[in-house]
């Protein structure tokens, strides 16, 4: 039986030779078609993947190009002005520019300019531009700061005048607050005076919230003191300024302007009974820089005084004994009528003024600032300020995290206070940075 079928189909194909012909062409013909298929589909997904690529490389650059905008935006706020250059940036580039112009080459106001990135990522190419200002302003708040520990008490003993805040909660049981001008005490959310108001103060919340002490830049005072450190042996007969070991000078005149930058480097302690010392001006003051001590004291009689535009740096105490004046007195002159001068002293552990002292200084210290004697200008201690006597006097501002009184830490029961802010502010600034609004754009 399987033998009569294969001869039937050996018949059939001799009688129709061409049928295995046209299987094969269809499927050639199938191929054909599949293969053209295939190469348009190839062609299609390679077009879009060359449009992926410009897209992706386009978003990329643009991302670049914004990431360089907001690297100009970090480094202004920080007060950089020299941020402009190329830089990296993953797998991009990104170019940074400034200009004091605007696209059609016109100025800009004061105090702005524009910047400009140009993010670069394969062949593409964003450019983003925003319109920056950077001006000078004060590193100081309008208002006085204590932070306190704890709740702060104001007692009786205390003469307090002008605005004050104070971060933590107030009682007030005495003293004189607001005997010449009406006087408002501050204090963040969540805290509290107690009692709220009195006959010449009223209280509340401060408007920004909570406030603390303005951070204060001691780079340029341990650059100085880094000099004196590395003084290897006296060299100071004028215009030299180079003192090795402990210095005591008496009853003469020290002209600072004698030496190389009006400015003499002591590596160790400086003493000074019956001096008068001079030198600097508003613009350069003169300078002083010991590596421990320096102490201003009387000898026979006479009182050691500075003139305005003196500073004094020590890497340990200053102590401001007898009646040494620090600056001339300009208390006959009222504020603002008072000259603008330079008279600062920083230091790093205990600052201390006598009870027949008068100073006008900004006055700066790492540790305690212990007044006993009339300051007149900024007291800034990021440690603890302490009123040492009923007589002490402080007509300025104060920038302090603890104070200490009579009774103790959070006390301010002695003392004058007269917290007008008034002093140099000039030389103590730093950068105001903004962005105009809506300026971020696309060239």
């Amino acid at each position: 039986m399987r033998k009569a079928t294969d001869q039937n189909q050996q018949h059939l194909a001799r009688q129709n030779p061409e049928a295995g012909f046209g299987v094969t062409l269809i499927a050639i013909t199938i191929a054909i078609i599949m293969g053209i298929s295939v190469s348009i589909y190839m062609q299609q997904v390679s077009t879009q993947g060359l449009q992926f690529q410009d897209s992706y490389t386009a978003s990329q650059a643009k991302w670049s190009a914004l990431s360089g905008i907001e690297y100009g935006l970090y480094k202004s706020e920080l007060g950089e002005a020299d941020f402009a250059g190329p830089y990296t940036f993953y797998n991009s580039t990104i170019a940074i520019d400034t200009s004091l112009s605007n696209e059609s080459g016109g100025p800009l106001a004061d105090f702005y300019y524009r910047v400009i990135s140009t993010g670069s990522y394969g062949d593409s190419e964003r450019i983003m531009r925003i319109i920056a200002k950077m001006s000078m302003k004060t590193v100081w708040g309008d208002v006085s700061i204590i932070e306190g520990t704890g709740t702060v008490s104001i007692q009786a003993g205390v003469t307090l005048d002008d605005s004050l805040y104070i971060g933590q909660n107030v009682t007030v049981s005495g003293g004189t607050i607001g005997s010449t001008t009406h006087t408002h005490l501050y204090v963040p959310p969540g805290k509290s005076v107690s009692p709220a108001t009195g006959t010449n103060y009223t209280s509340g919340q401060h408007p920004r919230g909570w406030l603390f002490s303005p951070d204060f830049n001691t780079d340029p005072y341990d650059s100085l003191l880094g000099i004196a450190y590395a003084i290897g042996s006296d060299n100071h007969t004028p215009p030299n300024n180079l003192f090795s070991g402990n210095e005591r000078i008496r009853n003469t005149t020290l002209n600072l302007n004698s030496y190389y930058d009006s400015t003499i480097y002591i590596k160790g302690k400086l003493t000074l009974q019956g001096v008068t010392v001079t030198g600097g001006d508003a613009t350069r003051p003169a300078v002083i820089v010991a590596t421990t001590d320096i102490i201003a004291e009387s000898r026979s009689g006479t009182e050691t005084t500075f003139g305005d535009n003196i500073v004094l740096i020590a890497d340990d105490d200053i102590n401001i004994y007898d009646a040494t004046t620090f600056g001339l007195d300009h208390s006959a002159l009222t504020p603002p009528n008072r000259p603008e001068t330079f008279n600062m002293m920083y230091g790093f552990d205990l600052i201390e003024f006598d009870n027949n002292v008068e100073v006008w200084s900004s006055t700066f210290s790492n540790d305690d600032i212990r007044l006993d004697g009339s300051t007149y200008g900024i007291i800034y201690a990021p440690d603890k300020f302490t009123l040492k006597q009923s007589g002490s006097y402080l007509e300025g501002a104060i920038f302090a995290h603890k104070i200490i009184g009579n009774n103790g830490e959070n006390r301010i029961d002695r003392g004058q206070l007269n917290l007008n802010h008034y002093f140099n502010q000039d030389f103590f600034k730093t950068y105001d940075f903004g962005v105009s609004d809506n300026s971020l754009y696309e060239l």
